[in-house]
Formats: C-alpha cells, sequence, structure tokens
C-alpha cells in the first residue's frame, strides 16, 4: 500500500523536481535552507536571504518496496543517494533517475553536489487513534496560531495537511503530536536575542510523558523542538527542514531526563541534537538520552553535540547509535563542556559520518558588508571533539570533567582526495581533565584504524588514557 497526499496549495510546490511513485505523480514542497555556511551571534534581525537557496521535499507512507522515477527540472553529470551506508543503487536514462527503496526512511538525491537537493521521507502506514482531547487538523493549510497544550491532549496534523503554529506547554503530562503532516513557523519571527522563549516550533518546560512522532517541522524561528526540566520523552520519525535562519538548532534537551530521538531526519542551520545544561534549570542533570536510527545534515554547527552550555552537575548515561551524518559543518560529534557538568558515561556507537568534496568552510560574519568567500577547498570538519573551557556561552564560569567516553564503530566515508579528518580531545588543567577516552573500530573507507597516529588525534597536556583499539 502507498499513500500519498497532495500539496495542499500551489504556492508551497516545488517545481525543481518531477517525481513519481510506482508510477504515482508525488508532489514536491519547496523550503529555504541555507546556501552557505555564514553565520553570525545574533544582530536583532534575521538572516539575509541572500545566504539561502530552495530545496525541496517529498512525503509519502508506504508498507512495500518502492519504485522512484525523479526528472530533475535542469542539466546534471554527478548523482550522489545519502545516507552512503544505505547502498541506494540508481540507474540514470534520459535525465530520469530511478532507484528503489525497499523500507521506511530518509533520503537524499544530490546533484552536482549539495545545492538545491531533493529530501524524500517514505513513513511507514500507522494509525492513529482520535478521541475527545484530540486537536485535529486535516488536509489543507491552517492559521492556528499558538497553542498551548493541556493535560492528556493530543495534536494530530494529519497528511496533507500544513500549520501554521508555534506549540508550548508548561508543567503538563501525557501530550503528543503525531501523524505526517507540516508543522510550520515560517509566519513566527524572534522577538529578542534569546532562544529559550521564542515563539517557536515547540517549547515544552517541566512536562511528563511527551510524544512528537512523524510529523515534519519547517522554518523554526528559533530552537525547532526543546525540552525544558522534561521527562519521558520519545521523538520518533520527525523531519526537520526549512531550517536556514538564525540559531534554528534541531531537538534540544535543556536539563531533562529520560529522553529517546529516533528513526528521524534533521537538516538545520546550527546545532542538530543538541543536550543543553543552562541557568535556572541545572537544578536537574542531563540524563538516559538516547538518540539513534537518524539521518543529520549540520549546514552551521554540530551534529550530535553536548553542550556548549552545561550547567548541571552531571551528564551520564548517554548513547548515540546507528546514526549517518550525511553532511557535518565544525564537527560530526562534539562535547562542548564550558561550565561545570561531569560527563561521563557517553557512547557513539555505529556512526557514519560522510565527507564530501563540495563541503564548504564555516565563516564568521563580522559586519553587514562582509561576504562569504571560498577558495574552493573541501572543509574537512573534525570527525570528534571533546574539551573543557569557559567561553562565550558559559554561564557557570566553573570547569567540569569529561570521562568515559567510548567512540564504537565509527565509519567515515570521504570522497576521493580529501585529508582524512581529526580527532581533538582537550582538558583546561590539572583538576579538569578529558580522560578515560576509548576509540575502538574506527574505519575510514573501509579500511580499520589500528593506531593512535593514524586516529589523527590532537590532545594537550590535561588529557589521560586514551586507547585506540
Amino acid at each position: 500500500m502507498i499513500k500519498i497526499s497532495p500539496v495542499p496549495d500551489e504556492s508551497y510546490k516545488s517545481h525543481d523536481f518531477v517525481i513519481t511513485v510506482n508510477g504515482i505523480n508525488l508532489d514536491a514542497y519547496k523550503c529555504r535552507v541555507s546556501r552557505i555556511p555564514f553565520n553570525r551571534v545574533w544582530p536583532g534581525y534575521q538572516r539575509p536571504l541572500d545566504q539561502t537557496e530552495m530545496a525541496s521535499f517529498a512525503y509519502l507512507a508506504a508498507d512495500e518496496e518502492v519504485e522512484f522515477a525523479i526528472t530533475p527540472n535542469k542539466d546534471f553529470s554527478e548523482v550522489v543517494i545519502r545516507p552512503l551506508s544505505k547502498k541506494v543503487e540508481f540507474d540514470v536514462q534520459n535525465g530520469v533517475i530511478r532507484f528503489r527503496i525497499k523500507k521506511a526512511g530518509q533520503y537524499t538525491v544530490e546533484l552536482d553536489g549539495h545545492h538545491n537537493a531533493l529530501h524524500l521521507f517514505v513513513n511507514p502506514i500507522e494509525e492513529y487513534l482520535k478521541d475527545d482531547n484530540t486537536i485535529y487538523f486535516g488536509p489543507g493549510v491552517h492559521y492556528a496560531g499558538h497553542i498551548d497544550m493541556q493535560d492528556n491532549q493530543t495534536i494530530f496534523v494529519d497528511s496533507g495537511a500544513v500549520v501554521h503554529c508555534s506549540i508550548t506547554a508548561a508543567d503538563k503530562k501525557n501530550i503528543a503530536i503525531k501523524e505526517h503532516g507540516i508543522i510550520d513557523n515560517s509566519s513566527f519571527k524572534r522577538p529578542s536575542k534569546s532562544c529559550l522563549r521564542c515563539p517557536t516550533s515547540v517549547v515544552f518546560t517541566r512536562c511528563m510523558n511527551v510524544e512528537i512522532s512523524g510529523v515534519i517541522f519547517n522554518d523554526a524561528s528559533a530552537w525547532t523542538a526543546t525540552f525544558f526540566n522534561c521527562d519521558n520523552i520519545l521523538v520518533d520519525n520527525i523531519k526537520t527542514i526549512g531550517m536556514w535562519r538564525y540559531n534554528s538548532d534541531g531537538v534540544d534537551f535543556v536539563n531533562s531526563s529520560n529522553g529517546i530521538v529516533r528513526n528521524s531526519f534533521l537538516r538545520n542551520f546550527d546545532d542538530v541534537i543538541v543536550l543543553k545544561g543552562i541557568k535556572g534549570y541545572d537544578h536537574r542533570n542531563v540524563e538516559n538520552i538516547q538518540v539513534e536510527n537518524c539521518v543529520l545534515w549540520c549546514d552551521w554547527g554540530r551534529a550530535l553535540e553536548i553542550g556548549a552550555e552545561t550547567c548541571a552537575d552531571e551528564y551520564r548515561n548517554i548513547v548515540f547509535r546507528n546514526c549517518d551524518s550525511i553532511h557535518a559543518s565544525t564537527k560530526a560529534m562534539d562535547l562542548q563542556n564550558g561550565d561545570r557538568a561531569n560527563v561521563h558515561m557517553v557512547l557513539f556507537e555505529d556512526i557514519r559520518v560522510e565527507y564530501s568534496k563540495y563541503a564548504m568552510p564555516e565563516v564568521y560574519q563580522e559586519s553587514d558588508d562582509m561576504e562569504y568567500v571560498w577558495d574552493g577547498k573541501p572543509n574537512i570538519p573534525w570527525l570528534f571533539y571533546a574539551h573543557l573551557y569557559c567561553g562565550l556561552w558559559s554561564d557557570d564560569n566553573l570547569l567540569g570533567t569529561n570521562s568515559n567516553i567510548r567512540l564504537k564503530n565509527i565509519q567515515v566515508f570521504m570522497d576521493e582526495g580529501l585529508e582524512r579528518p581529526k580527532i581533538g580531545l582537550y582538558g583546561a588543567n590539572e583538576d579538569h581533565m578529558t580522560y578515560d577516552i576509548t576509540i575502538e573500530d574506527l574505519y575510514i573507507n573501509g579500511v580499520k584504524v589500528v593506531s593512535y597516529e593514524d586516529a589523527n588525534i590532537h590532545t594537550n597536556e590535561f588529557v589521560q588514557n586514551v586507547v585506540v583499539k
């Protein structure tokens, strides 16, 4: 079975591709994304549009193998379908790209580089039950404004729906946002420097038993989905797309516990999945967080990150597993301990990181008239970076520690001729060290790294007990 819902209004439709699925027409949506990794500390207004470009995305639900036939509206010479780990085989004849997808997931088609990409979201077919506590949005365009959720309430965004809204909840329990439609935040403006209380896509504070599943988030005004002091959170099969504005993070856990992010696609301008500790919420630790089976595209910043704000006594029992970083920017995996936290018991396992010859380096914009200049040399983000410091985003101005960090079965896929990525490990002083780091089964283009030197590890004198095996 295949379920396709039409784009509800012509103004949302992308005309960059003609797509069929098993011979059935599938319309794509257009979305605005970052064109260049050019960022600055929020200057009081939003990014100039000339730093952006249009991309496309389409979604459907299926419980069978599907065949895509995609005809771009431009000439091309090179096709890449990511994640590379999916090993999607394709054929190109007379300008038509054909390939089969055997199971649900998220895929990206790139033509001659990453610009103007096509994102494809294949959802499982699911049945959701609605009751008297359900806010239902059917196919079509809705302008719902601000929605403040109540206990035991579900927001149901049906396929074919685009809901312009900002969703909040405070001190609530048993709340959910479900189905496969679009939550669009593009009509909301960021009012201030702070990202903490912007009218963005979703902000939940001190909530318990939270589920967000299936939906697509488009064009958040700040951090897309943020959980402050929350407990028992499930984020499943969401998609974040159209993120081009300053600080449009993906999922942020702020001093929250018992959280899961899985089966999701996140393309964000700024960090993608982030575990933060922020002053005012720091009476709670960050613990028991699991991120698994996600596809990550970072247009600026870090893909999988702890920090930079780490106002908490402890970060512990944190697992990042079975994820594909198809585009990183600064760092693919990162532990920025900028405050007092004892960060320990952290595992990165079965992580695939892709490096492209088209990747552009990050640049901070220092003035309005400064232009982005690129010499064409590919950007090689750090593979993993862990350090201790007090800096711009630090609030405690106290140093912590990093320990018992394990990287296991890390696969790096690199275009031919690119330099090997670096691993950085740094402590602050003798009392605030980074130590007990294990790197096990690191592979570069299928070849196992067998020595410390081959792993390209960079450290300072405040690092102890680093093992490569």
